[in-house]
């Protein structure tokens, strides 16, 4: 096992900071907005988002009040969790934040804004019964 230099954003890192970005597109929140809320700057967001700075435990807590999740939502990756960039891989794959993703955070996050936006529930699950016959 190779030692990761002091600082350096690990995968760990990386799927925070893609969680953090994608719940904040999620609930529509701009970056000064979520900036505002747990007192830093728009910049200090956009490196946290990019993973060029590691958040701290205690900005996580406040991160995940402001966006109404618990603080495991930032480390989840299952089959549940359909915005983890992990979701799209194989069973058994790890993430890796290098390679390029087939899907873009933009694109996964349109469709969770839209699926969260149709009211019934026999649609919804009628749509995911044929999202799953196309894989």
């Amino acid at each position: 096992m190779t030692q990761e230099k002091k600082g350096r954003a690990d995968h760990v890192d990386q799927l925070v900071s893609k969680r953090l970005k994608m719940r904040r597109m999620m609930l529509g929140l701009s970056q000064h907005d979520l900036g505002s809320a747990v007192d830093v700057s728009i910049q200090q967001i956009q490196k946290y988002e990019k993973a060029t700075n590691r958040i701290s435990s205690g900005k996580l807590h406040a991160f995940s009040k402001v966006l109404k999740v618990p603080v495991n939502y930032f480390f989840e990756q299952n089959e549940n969790t359909l915005n983890t960039p992990n979701a799209l891989a194989e069973d058994g794959e790890e993430y890796n934040p290098n390679e390029g993703d087939l899907v873009t955070e933009r694109e996964i996050v349109t469709l969770i804004k839209a699926f969260s936006d149709i009211k019934s529930s026999i649609s919804r699950k009628k749509i995911i019964e044929l999202v799953k016959t196309m894989t």
